[in-house]
């Protein structure tokens, strides 16, 4: 099995979507989504290790993210616009019955996949997610959204980036991850939190179908530990998996998440 990480693209709603893929395409095909205004770089420590273990992993750029391009370079407004977008993707490229892995808004988008979509995916893995999370100032946002509200859009990446990583997660890891949070179009980044604090999903837990994996490192402040539990009491077929010293980026942070991810499949 060949675990290098290729690059390429595919038009879907308009969109110019680039992705990366490591795997043989007639594995099992595992969707992985990366966080607000992020890019599919996110997964590079979790796209070999399972495309060693038999699957089609595939990490997309979200529209207008990385080197995404958006269809008229508007972008998207909801959740739920940017779970299908990657439905399409996933139909574009003939992959049925995908694992869907999220973190942070990329969790929200999977658990909005499990809710439309879940008599065709046989597990989704949300993290730092849930159903509900209106956990940023409305007002904050739309000061982001204005030229002059993000003067110095790159620390404040990086400071609140290096604050939202837990005490247990390697230096390297942390280094990473509050490099790329430096990148990245601002409008995106605030566009994706609106997207975020607007999106709720518990009137229609009860109609998840596939088994659901909720991952909560409790070193994250972005996303309260009641609206997780609130959560998986509302899945049918779904538990919480709580990791010690680790915050919002468990996919990076934390060695052990590849292997409860495969665990729990």
């Amino acid at each position: 099995m060949n675990p290098e990480i290729t690059g390429r693209y595919a038009e879907v709603q308009g969109h110019r979507l680039y992705l990366d893929t490591g795997g043989e395409p007639a594995g099992q095909p595992m969707l992985l989504i990366h966080t607000a205004g992020q890019q599919s770089l996110q997964w590079r420590f979790v796209i070999p290790y399972f495309a060693e273990r038999g699957f089609y992993a595939l990490a997309p750029d979200l529209p207008g993210h990385g080197k995404s391009l958006l269809d008229q370079f508007k972008p998207l407004e909801s959740v739920h616009a940017f779970a299908e977008v990657l439905w399409d993707l996933l139909r574009f490229l003939h992959l049925d019955h995908p694992v869907v892995v999220g973190c942070s808004i990329g969790g929200d988008i999977a658990l909005d996949l499990a809710v439309h979509h879940g008599s065709e995916i046989p597990a989704v893995i949300a993290c730092q997610a849930a159903a509900f999370t209106p956990t940023f100032p409305p007002q904050i946002i739309e000061m982001g959204l204005e030229d002059s509200g993000v003067p110095s859009y790159s620390d404040q990446g990086y400071l609140s980036g290096l604050s939202a990583c837990g005490s247990k997660a390697e230096k390297e890891r942390v280094a990473e991850i509050v490099w790329t949070r430096r990148l990245g179009d601002p409008k995106i980044y605030y566009s994706d939190l609106k997207a975020w604090i607007h999106h709720d999903l518990r009137p229609h837990l009860a109609k998840v179908s596939c088994p659901v994996l909720c991952v909560w490192g409790n070193e994250d402040y972005f996303v309260p530990r009641p609206l997780v539990e609130e959560t998986v009491a509302g899945i049918p077929n779904s538990r919480l998996e709580i990791l010690d010293g680790i915050g919002h980026y468990p996919h990076i942070e934390a060695r052990e998440f590849n292997p409860l991810v495969e665990q729990f499949l």
